[in-house]
Formats: structure tokens, sequence, C-alpha cells
């Protein structure tokens, strides 16, 4: 328990929870309401989700969570992604890993 509590996991719940639901339950009500494919491409895999990567960066830097945050949205999004949407859109991981990172680096926190 000390060790979940040193990464900040009982504290910081609601980032997690945010993460799982933008990343998987996000595309399968996407999947489930029969939303076209380039609605789904231009403004959840491209501006929504970039938003929110950014967000998380810069969230993650100013509370002061450890790194290993940085990999919960990209992770759960691939998943996500393997569960329901087209085999191109697991780039987008590493878009939006490097997202992170860049709003991580360029915070102030």
């Amino acid at each position: 328990m000390k060790k979940i509590n040193k990464w900040g996991l009982s504290i910081h719940w609601r980032y997690i929870l945010f993460a799982f639901l933008i990343g998987i339950v996000l595309p399968i009500i996407l999947k489930l309401c029969h939303t076209p494919s380039v609605m789904i491409v231009l403004w959840l895999l491209i501006v929504f989700n970039v938003l929110a990567s950014y967000t998380f960066g810069n969230l993650i830097k100013t509370n002061g969570l450890h790194f290993i945050f940085l990999f919960v949205f990209p992770i759960l999004y691939l998943i996500g992604a393997f569960i329901i949407l087209p085999h191109y859109s697991y780039y987008f991981t590493i878009v939006y890993l490097c997202v992170e990172l860049l709003s991580y680096n360029l915070s102030n926190g």
C-alpha cells in the first residue's frame, strides 16, 4: 500500500479515471452511436485527444505526480483503439505521448 501512496494513486485517481473514459469508453460510445469515421478521426483523435494530452502533461507536472503517469493515457488509448478503432489509429498513441512529454517539459510546475 505504501508503494501506491508513493506514486499518488490514492490521491490522483481522477486523472486515471478521466484517462480511462477518454481512452477506452469514448471510442466505444462513438462507434456504438454509429458516428461517421471522418468525425471520429477529426474530433476525437486529432482535436480532443491532443488537447487532453496537453492538459494531462501540464497537470502531471504542476501536481508533482510521478513521471510514470505520462504513460497512463497513451496506454489506455491504445487499449481502446485496439478494441474498436481501425489499425491506423494505433499511431496516434505516439503523437499523444509526444504531446504529453512536450507539455510536461514546457510547463512551469
